[in-house]
């Protein structure tokens, strides 16, 4: 009984705060939005100017002038949202990351063996 009362009340929770918006809203102050641009050129200049992006730019054929022109060509929200890619991308990886959730899973999987009454043992 209490094991079907604790599932219903664990999905019904989680379909609430699932579906349930923020509702928060806050002003934003106006030397952010005037900073933004700047930053976000900044920012994709930065990208432009490590090694293997340039040199890859160099290998499609694109000058140094080229790439400027077109940067400067474009408006902010696209310059923004290319800046946000800019974040999102990770060139080298992260192992470190990978290898903490490899160590992670094989600590629950012990754990859940071990509370189900089996025995784990490392030769």
């Amino acid at each position: 009984m209490f094991k079907k009362f604790l599932s219903v009340y664990l999905i019904v929770a989680i379909l609430i705060i699932g579906t349930v918006q923020s509702l928060s809203a806050g002003v934003i102050p106006s030397e952010m939005t005037l900073n933004v641009k700047s930053q976000d050129m900044e920012k994709v200049q930065k990208f432009l100017e490590m090694k293997i992006v340039s040199q890859r730019l160099k290998d499609f054929g694109y000058s140094e002038k080229e790439i400027m022109d077109r940067l400067s060509n474009l408006d902010e929200q696209t310059l923004h949202k290319l800046a946000l890619k800019i974040d999102e991308i990770k060139i080298a990886g992260d192992a470190g990351a990978a290898v903490i959730l490899a160590l992670v899973i094989i600590a629950l999987v012990v754990l859940i063996i071990n509370l189900t009454g089996h025995r784990v043992m490392v030769k």
